[in-house]
């Protein structure tokens, strides 16, 4: 028994209530608060109501009516008469809020206590501020600022504190909208909002109170800056909160000392950082500074704001007296530089939102949906979806897959080769090459050339400066960003991350069995990528309230990705043409961001314009659309996608679509509504008419034949059959049976496409092919800049021809007939060497259109014995089955016409003469070629069918040749790209109408 009681008596504490400690604080009866009103009837009979709640109360409450021109006055004196308020005292319109506390103030208060009329304090913050002070000895402190609580949302922070960049940039020391759980502790501060801040009488009066110099905004900083440096101690105290509306700077109140808000917040900014700066280094910082402030206020769409910054430094540098003022008022040097911010924080801070925002795009990665979650049941308004955080959610599966998949596949494409094929030609040899490829005109053709080369030549640009790695980058990763691009459009929709995926990874696959990328297209990989992204901007069209120049993002991030587009497939600028009138027409609201959406690709493609009217088929076409080869799709092949020769097996075709079109026909069954199902039916059938059609038509291209470009109706079709199926996940808030069958043959048909791609890889038209003109590539870069004829026998026994130089073939090359204004000459060359009948005078024709060697495959003896039959003509055999022929006589591109007779320019540069000379270049004539000799540019000659070029007598020295680029045109382009990236770019402006809608 007594062991017993003494283990009783062991674990007695554990009901033993602690003492309370007792609690120190200030007697309230011993605060002089001051409240500073002006022009605030919409916000001030909430503050009022705040102050009445107040426990415990200050010893005196005085309003200081600020000039005032609505009901405020009226206000306060109902609350004056209600014992809200000890007293309304008048101000002035043109006083400060420094100068207006220092009127209201007795002169002996031993605390201060300074409220604005938007800052509500909670009925306790008084209190928590003494406790704050008694506990913590500190003269000067912060409490907790709250933004407007918003119905339904939880409440946010706005501010605890504040320090200052040497530029006078504003650094809270929480994230504002932060929601508040009590998280913050109190700490030294530099200073920060005067909005409840509690001071210390003695330290009020030693420091003068707050600065005349600042009549608004960053003089609470400043007085706590002054109060640190003569060493008092200044902390935030979190443990009172008042919720804080800060109608002045977000403009909802406009003030009497500037025109804007952030003009006066700027330039008291500026004398706060001045006054403490070296000078005058300080100054100059600060004026550049603002300067380039005020350019990106213009880049983000607001002038008001760049106008404010520049009247703002203008009043600061004017105003040098001041600076010095405040400087003056400082009564210590303690060293404050502990509650500055470190060097390079702005870097530092935009590092770490571009962090956070790569952390929250990553969730997606590794987020998929799971079971109910504990809020949900318990009815947690706040609770987050139900997630798991997995390392393969469906995003990243298909992500992991589709990398695996193209690396694999690009295994065929390593070698010392260029890697072309289909509709793909070889990348310029150097990112010169590119833009030059991009900005040099068609010879014989008015305007630029096509605008898609513009684009390569940008993207070859990000790629490192490497063509050759963007074709790498694009033939592997085009499946992958293709279905990134799918994904991103559908969690828009807010479809879930696990239809999402499986649904893109669909998109991916119907890329991969198109033939998109072993076939080389081009367009088709850029289509697959920006179609998603198109429709996905046009939605936020559709969805967007915003006003002002936000609304203008929207528009403006469609243009983007329709100039992508339509530069690739121009086809499909006519097809928004066309939707953006019926949008209009159904709402005529719309037409300023429909208009944005339209004109803005059609600017950048103007310059085009003068080739597509010569060639309006090109419309139909892609890029280097005379590069394909004369393919024709069978009709039943059509349907199951093999538009294009891929290389890849049939049956996956078959595999893919069919099921791919029964899942999509039995999404459309399920749909109620007639029209609706009418319309679904229309949105596969129509595109897919329309490809089979096209793919029937031969289509003139400057100087050749070339076949519509089909892959932007087969993605159209694609995106058809994929709708319905997605609109049954988005009808049912549960995935039913049938449709998780649906998704489950859609993820087999997918990794089955992902799965062929990677054991196949790229044993289509695209492949990496060595160099085949042997010993002539040399002759051809030469400075005889001479052509190579090739011709090859068809399984038919036609005759396939092409004309290589230097420059080509490459991007843009097939634009046009590779012979140009030659063509036909080149062409009764080929049919005679074809015949076996070579003519006596073959080289000299040859020499006339610069070739330098005639490469020759599959060929019969007697057909090449008959071209040895010409003079002037060697015989090189290659292998069993190709030969080269080389002129005898060393042409060249360039040649010298006198009195003497015609000679080849062998070296590149031209030797002087007594007499003026001719100088033929053997390209088809164009205003737009430039000639120079020894820098000097030569005077064209409008006759012959080459251009000409007069040579001055004595005139010697290194030939240059090209053709001039047209620097107007691209100047148009650059300004509508620029002008696209401002109006894209956000906008800088005020919340506080969005604000006022959310308010409780």
């Amino acid at each position: 028994m007594t062991s017993q009681a003494t283990t009783d008596n062991l674990w007695a504490w554990i009901d033993e209530e602690p003492e309370p400690e007792p609690i120190e604080t200030i007697d309230p009866r011993m605060v002089a608060a001051v409240m500073v009103v002006h022009n605030a009837e919409e916000w001030l009979p909430r503050q009022l109501r705040a102050l009445a709640a107040l426990n415990p109360r200050p010893a005196m409450l005085v309003a200081v009516d600020n000039g005032s021109t609505d009901s405020s006055r009226q206000l306060l004196e109902q609350a004056r008469a209600a014992g809200i308020i000890s007293g309304v005292l008048d101000g002035g319109r043109n006083l400060g809020f420094g100068e207006a506390v220092a009127t209201a103030l007795p002169p002996d208060a031993p605390w201060v206590w300074l409220l604005h009329d938007d800052s509500a304090p909670q009925p306790d913050a008084l209190g928590r501020l003494l406790q704050g002070a008694a506990r913590t000895g500190a003269a000067v402190l912060y409490p907790k600022l709250l933004q407007p609580r918003r119905r339904n949302y939880p409440e946010t922070l706005a501010e605890i504190g504040q320090s200052i960049t040497p530029t006078g940039r504003r650094v809270a020391i929480v994230d504002n909208g932060d929601i508040d759980q009590g998280q913050e502790i109190s700490e030294p501060v530099l200073g920060g909002s005067t909005a409840g801040m509690l001071i210390r009488g003695d330290v009020w009066r030693q420091l003068g109170g707050l600065a005349p110099e600042l009549p608004l905004h960053r003089d609470g900083v400043d007085f706590g800056w002054r109060a640190n440096e003569a060493g008092h101690k200044v902390v935030t105290w979190p443990d009172a909160a008042l919720t804080h509306r800060q109608s002045g700077r977000t403009g909802e109140r406009s003030g009497a000392f500037a025109k804007e808000s952030h003009e006066i917040d700027r330039l008291t900014a500026l004398r706060v950082v001045a006054a403490r700066g070296a000078k005058p280094a300080s100054t100059a910082r600060l004026v550049i500074g603002s300067w380039l402030r005020a350019i990106g206020f213009l880049l983000a769409k607001s002038p008001r704001l760049a106008g404010a910054e520049l009247r703002a430094i203008r009043r600061f540098t004017s105003t040098r007296g001041q600076v010095k003022t405040l400087a003056a008022r400082s009564v210590g040097n303690m060293d404050v530089s502990r509650l500055l911010p470190r060097r390079y924080w702005s870097v530092r801070n935009a590092l770490d939102r571009l962090g956070a925002d790569l952390a929250d795009r990553y969730r997606d990665f590794t987020n998929q949906e799971s079971g109910f979650s504990i809020d949900e049941m318990t009815g947690d308004d706040f609770a987050g979806g139900p997630s798991q955080r997995r390392f393969l959610a469906p995003l990243a599966i298909l992500t992991l897959l589709l990398l695996v998949a193209g690396g694999v596949a690009l295994r065929n494409l390593f070698g010392f080769g260029d890697v072309f094929g289909g509709g793909l030609l070889p990348a310029p040899d150097n990112i010169g090459k590119a833009w030059e490829a991009a900005l040099s005109p068609t010879a014989g053709l008015a305007g630029s050339d096509a605008p898609w080369l513009m684009v390569g030549a940008l993207l070859a640009t990000l790629s490192f400066g490497s063509p050759q790695l963007l074709i790498f980058l694009a033939l592997g990763l085009a499946p992958l960003l293709a279905g990134l691009s799918a994904h991103a459009f559908l969690r828009r929709f807010e479809v879930s991350r696990t239809t999402s995926a499986i649904a893109a990874g669909t998109w991916a696959g119907a890329v991969i069995l198109l033939g998109l990328v072993t076939a080389g297209d081009a367009a088709g990989m850029m289509l697959a990528i920006v179609l998603p992204q198109l429709a996905s901007a046009i939605h936020r069209m559709a969805i967007d309230d915003s006003l002002g120049a936000e609304r203008l993002r929207a528009p403006a991030s469609a243009a983007a990705w329709l100039l992508i587009g339509a530069a690739a497939w121009p086809v499909l600028l006519i097809l928004a043409i066309i939707g953006g009138i019926i949008w209009i027409i159904r709402d005529r609201f719309v037409w300023l961001p429909v208009l944005i959406t339209l004109i803005l690709p059609a600017a950048f493609l103007a310059p085009w314009v003068p080739s597509l009217i010569a060639y309006p088929s090109r419309l139909l076409t892609g890029p280097d659309p005379l590069a394909w080869p004369a393919w024709t799709p069978a009709s039943l092949a059509t349907l199951f996608g093999r538009i294009l020769p891929s290389g890849l097996p049939l049956w996956a075709n078959i595999v893919f679509f069919a099921v791919l079109g029964v899942a999509a026909g039995y999404a459309i069954c399920t749909i109620r509504s007639t029209s609706i199902r009418l319309l679904s039916i229309a949105g596969i059938g129509l595109p897919l008419i329309a490809g089979v059609v096209l793919s029937r038509i031969a289509l003139p291209v400057n100087g050749g034949e070339a076949r519509a470009l089909l892959t932007g109706w087969a993605l159209l079709t694609v995106a058809g059959l994929l709708a319905p199926i997605v609109a049954m996940r988005l009808r049912d808030e549960k995935a039913g049976a049938d449709l998780r069958v649906l998704l489950a043959c859609l993820s087999t048909v997918s990794l089955l496409a992902a799965g062929v791609w990677a054991v196949i890889g790229f044993a289509g038209p695209v492949s990496n092919h060595p160099s085949e003109l042997g010993f002539a590539r040399g002759v051809v870069v030469s400075e005889r800049q001479t052509r190579v004829l090739m011709i090859e026998t068809k399984s038919d026994g036609g005759l396939r021809w092409n004309v290589v130089d230097s420059s080509q073939p490459s991007w843009g090359t097939a634009e046009r007939n590779p012979a140009g204004a030659f063509r036909d000459d080149f062409a009764a060359l080929v049919q005679l060497l074809g015949g076996g009948d070579a003519p006596e005078n073959l080289a000299d024709r040859l020499q006339e259109l610069g070739v330098s060697h005639v490469w020759m495959k599959g060929f019969s003896t007697e057909q090449l014995a008959a071209v040895g039959n010409a003079a002037g003509l060697t015989r090189s055999p290659v292998d069993g089955d190709t030969v080269i022929w080389t002129v005898v006589e060393l042409p060249s591109r360039l040649h010298i016409v006198d009195e003497n007779g015609s000679k080849a320019v062998l070296d590149g540069n031209i030797t002087a003469a007594e007499t003026e000379r001719r100088l033929v270049l053997a390209e088809t004539p164009d205003d737009r070629w430039r000639v120079r000799i020894n820098g000097q540019e030569l005077t064209p000659l409008p006759e012959g069918g080459k251009a000409t070029f007069v040579v001055p007598a004595g005139l010697a020295g290194k030939v240059t040749w090209g053709m001039a680029p047209t620097w107007w045109m691209f100047g148009l382009q650059v300004g509508v790209v620029v002008l696209i990236i401002g109006l894209a770019a956000p906008t800088i402006g005020g919340s506080s109408g969005a604000r006022r809608g959310l308010e409780d």
